[in-house]
């Protein structure tokens, strides 16, 4: 045994030193990175030497296809670089379309020139330029989805979203305001259109625009279909329309209220900002289901996708009337006003979403204000609405280890995926959703501390309705924030923000609305709102009681973190099949949860899979639906705050 222990002993040495030896001098070469492409030329506040000329071929809607063809001048014998759009403002994150980019072409006159795709940059093309060519053409196709999970359907046989940062391929090195830009669409036969653009020229199905810079070009989109309706909400200062398409002619009348209840959102909203940026809006409404983006916003337009049936369910689905409010507050906060680390010189450089709290959580808090003072929804449903969002908080635990300013980031590193447990990963609509709550926190401290004379309205004419008409970016930074607040109501703004977003909390933020005079409560009967989704979706919504939701089939659909469901290892996905013993029913379940509160015992069994699976659920308070309750005997701040502004 010795002598085998001092044989391995030294064979062990022996093969460390020679690995020691191949380490410090090896026979052959290691590896080393290759040499990087040169770096793309970063954009300059200088002009571009010239105009790009856009032309479009929208006419093969029903294979939302685009034919694109842009002139530019070049300068002989340089490299040109072309970039495709990837950073839009609004969309916090580099979700562009590139994959829908197809048949690049370039020409000069009949001769081909070559093109190549940076190595690193994907979304940017280099052109070596002959010598003696002056000018090219480039062409392409953008492919546009043709159903919802390839991408955003954007074209169908009937409608179009005419998008422009998918259809232009921009010269690298200049500032996007830099650019001129001179776009003209071909529309299929007969089709109306809207556009914050002004028509130069319109030749049967041929329009063409006035020129503008590229920033401004990529922030007008178009609206067009074969049914069209335009709908003049205001005139006084400037003309605000709502265009709306569908796919058939019928489907475009308004419902009763429902004109009458955007005039009020535009008085609404002139009298919270006190200013307004734009020459004229443009609210777009393309009504199909399975069309998209749901929502973009711009200065002077709001992108606004809904179901075909929006019209028709119109009085019996209150929650969806505030869509249109959202991209409207954004013409103040995000467009006019912008994050200072939002804001770009072009749409290729990354943004960074540290105040989207601000961006979103602030509009959003806006959105249902006028939305209620312009009457499109009564104070009920503006609670109901707050009661389920301040619910949602309440079931954040992730809020424990990830604070909201991180959460800011998920556009970039979710990319808008879904999420197997929401509740524990947090994402970037939390940045709406509990900023919202801080915003009404704000609004309440504010009336409180000043004795009812100030309000975070005062704040909204302050900070965004300043420089009146101006339609030029004005960026902003958590300080300016602070500064405007404490002009308004002296108090520590900076503090108070730093920890409701750098730090990471147990509690929900639900200040506001104890401030504002409710209280947060739980019912074992759904509020209104809940009743409308579950008959609409078919839906069971048990996310505060058992902590998941179900489909009719019983399928499970969404499972939250530390709740009933997860503890006894229901995932999303699963299948349930008993309830205490007889087959699965939704009834049934609801019954036997609402017996729990009677301390009556509750089993599931489930399959998972091929594996079948049963376990008693620890949940013994019964059905739990959120609702916000009236304290009597405190200031009913909320109340004010909801109220329609004369």
């Amino acid at each position: 045994m010795p002598f085998v222990v001092a044989t391995v002993a030294v064979w062990l040495f022996s093969a460390a030193a020679h690995a020691q030896a191949q380490s410090a001098s090896p026979s052959w070469p290691l590896p080393q990175p290759a040499p990087m492409p040169p770096p793309i030329a970063a954009p300059r506040d200088t002009p571009f030497p010239g105009t790009l000329r856009l032309r479009v071929d929208a006419t093969d809607t029903a294979r939302g296809l685009f034919r694109v063809t842009e002139t530019l001048p070049v300068t002989p014998g340089r490299r040109l670089t072309l970039l495709f759009p990837q950073w839009l403002p609004g969309d916090h994150g580099p979700t562009a379309q590139l994959d829908g980019l197809a048949g690049l072409k370039v020409q000069a006159g009949e001769r081909v020139i070559a093109w190549t795709r940076d190595a690193v940059q994907v979304a940017a093309f280099h052109i070596d330029i002959p010598a003696g060519v002056t000018s090219i053409d480039v062409h392409f196709q953008f492919l546009g989805a043709t159903e919802p999970r390839v991408g955003p359907v954007v074209a169908t046989s009937t409608m179009m979203d005419l998008q422009w940062h998918n259809l232009v391929l921009y010269p690298a090195g200049h500032y996007a305001r830099r650019i001129t830009c001179v776009a003209s669409v071909k529309l299929p036969p007969a089709w109306e259109f809207a556009s914050p653009l002004t028509v130069a020229q319109r030749e049967g199905d041929e329009v063409r625009f006035q020129p503008v810079t590229l920033d401004t070009l990529v922030d007008s989109p178009v609206i067009a279909g074969r049914h069209f309706k335009r709908i003049l909400l205001s005139e006084d200062p400037v003309p605000v329309h709502v265009n709306i398409v569908a796919d058939d002619a019928a489907s475009l009348e308004p419902p009763p209220g429902f004109v009458q209840g955007h005039q009020a959102l535009v008085q609404q909203a002139y009298r919270l900002f006190g200013s307004r940026h734009f020459d004229q809006y443009d609210l777009m409404v393309w009504m199909a289901d399975g069309f998209g983006p749901s929502y973009f916003e711009h200065l002077r337009s709001g992108e606004n996708a809904v179901p075909a049936g929006y019209f028709t369910t119109w009085k019996d689905r209150p929650e969806q009337r505030g869509r249109l409010a959202h991209g409207f507050v954004h013409s103040w906060n995000g467009l006019f006003r912008r994050p200072a680390e939002m804001w770009t010189p072009d749409f290729n450089t990354p943004e960074r979403d540290s105040l989207l709290w601000v961006f979103e959580g602030l509009t959003s808090y806006w959105q249902d204000v006028l939305t209620t003072r312009a009457g499109l929804w009564t104070r009920e449903d503006a609670l109901e609405d707050m009661a389920a969002n301040a619910a949602a908080m309440a079931n954040r635990p992730g809020r424990r280890w990830r604070p909201l300013r991180d959460v800011t980031n998920d556009a970039i590193v979710q990319r808008r995926k879904p999420l197997s447990w929401k509740g524990w990963q947090r994402d970037m609509f939390d940045a709406y959703s509990e900023g919202q709550l801080i915003w009404l926190e704000a609004d309440t401290l504010i009336r409180e501390r000043s004795g009812g004379r100030k309000s975070l309205d005062d704040f909204a004419r302050a900070f965004f309705g300043v420089r009146p008409g101006s339609q030029v970016t004005m960026t902003y930074t958590l300080e300016d924030i602070v500064t405007t607040l404490n002009a308004i109501q002296p108090h520590d703004w900076a503090g108070f923000f730093r920890s409701r977003i750098e730090e990471t909390h147990d509690a929900p933020p639900l200040e506001g609305i104890t401030r504002g005079g409710y209280a947060l409560t739980w019912s074992e009967q759904p509020t209104d709102a809940v009743r409308r989704a579950e008959a609409a979706s078919g839906n069971m919504d048990l996310g505060d009681s058992l902590g998941m939701t179900l489909a009719k089939d019983g399928k499970v659909l969404r499972v939250e973190w530390e709740r009933p469901a997860f503890e006894v290892g229901l995932l999303p996905g699963a299948v349930v099949t008993a309830v205490n013993g007889s087959p699965y029913d939704a009834q049934r379940l609801k019954d036997a949860v609402k017996a729990t509160a009677h301390q009556e015992p509750l089993r599931l069994s489930w399959r998972q899979g091929t594996a079948t699976r049963s376990a008693l659920i620890p949940w013994h308070e019964g059905l739990r639906y959120p609702r916000l309750r009236r304290v009597e005997g405190t200031p009913a701040l909320l109340d004010e705050i909801l109220a329609p502004r004369d």
